[in-house]
């Protein structure tokens, strides 16, 4: 069975996610599915879990390139056939290339799917923001669907350029985030940064090469106000990375986006992510090259 690349996705209107979703980048949205655990339901989480049932029946013969995260990770790519496009005419191979990012999505949880990739070569990004600290502890199971023929059509983008928001309900949203979800960072930060090296590690069992990557932030809204976590997960992050000798990437600077490129503070829209993938793409050849250089000289 051929596991094709998911299909070219259009973009959707804005669904139902509550502001709390918007401003938090981890918190839950006020919609009919708001009672299920974080980022097990969803059409994301559904087509997420499909990718890798299908790439874990039938392992491609290309290396695997995949992006985790949340919403801020699933908004930051065109499409998977484009970045793998991308790749290609950045003079990188042939890649089978997924975003598998989805709606507030935690670090255990990517263990638990990265443990059913299957084995081989290749690299996953792993999308880091001030969201993906405010998970407590948790230890979460994995069910993949059966294998599929061909992937069911699925829309990537939930944030178009049609309903942006306005600067000033950009900046309630920091002033909400920082009164509902800094506490959540602070009392979770520990565990996270804990469950981080250990997603890390369970990328390397797999045989992956991991990456952290920054996801993107309107950082033309939040200025300095979010200064404080930023600076802590980004140092620990480096640190991190260091340690286990893997890189840290970051395009938040050289990106140069605007408010416009952005939704809310997190997911951008049709401008930004076409910089941002094109940023990926170019970053995911040099990555690759490298990783035969050191695979060739072992």
């Amino acid at each position: 069975m051929a596991v094709l690349l998911a299909a070219l996705p259009a973009c959707a209107a804005q669904t139902g996610e509550s502001a709390a979703a918007a401003a938090g980048g981890g918190a839950k949205a006020s919609s009919p599915d708001a009672a299920a655990p974080r980022g097990a339901s969803g059409d994301d989480w559904k087509h997420v879990l499909q990718v890798v049932a299908n790439l874990r029946a039938d392992p491609p013969a290309t290396p695997i390139v995949c992006v985790l995260g949340g919403s801020a990770a699933r908004e930051s790519t065109i499409s998977d056939a484009s970045w793998a496009a991308q790749i290609a005419a950045g003079g990188g191979p042939a890649v089978a290339a997924y975003n598998l990012g989805s709606r507030n999505r935690t670090l255990a949880q990517d263990i638990a799917l990265v443990k059913q990739l299957p084995r081989g070569a290749g690299i996953v990004f792993i999308g880091i923001n001030v969201g993906r600290f405010t998970s407590p502890p948790s230890s979460p199971k994995v069910t993949l669907p059966q294998p599929v023929a061909t992937l069911p059509p699925y829309e990537q983008h939930q944030y178009t350029q049609r309903n942006v928001k306005s600067a000033a309900k950009k900046k309630a949203l920091v002033s909400r985030w920082l009164a509902e979800r800094y506490p959540a960072f602070r009392a979770n930060y520990a565990s996270s940064l804990e469950t981080l090296g250990a997603l890390v590690a369970a990328c390397r069992s797999r045989g992956y090469a991991p990456v952290l990557l920054e996801l993107p932030r309107d950082t033309a809204v939040i200025g300095a106000r979010l200064d404080a976590p930023v600076t802590r997960f980004t140092a620990d992050c480096k640190a991190l990375a260091k340690k286990r000798g893997i890189p840290w990437v970051s395009f938040v600077d050289e990106a140069r986006l605007s408010d416009g490129d952005f939704y809310d503070l997190w997911h951008l829209v049709e401008p930004g992510r076409e910089v941002w993938q094109g940023l990926l793409s170019k970053e995911t050849v040099r990555l690759l090259a490298q990783n035969d250089r050191e695979g060739a000289g072992s």
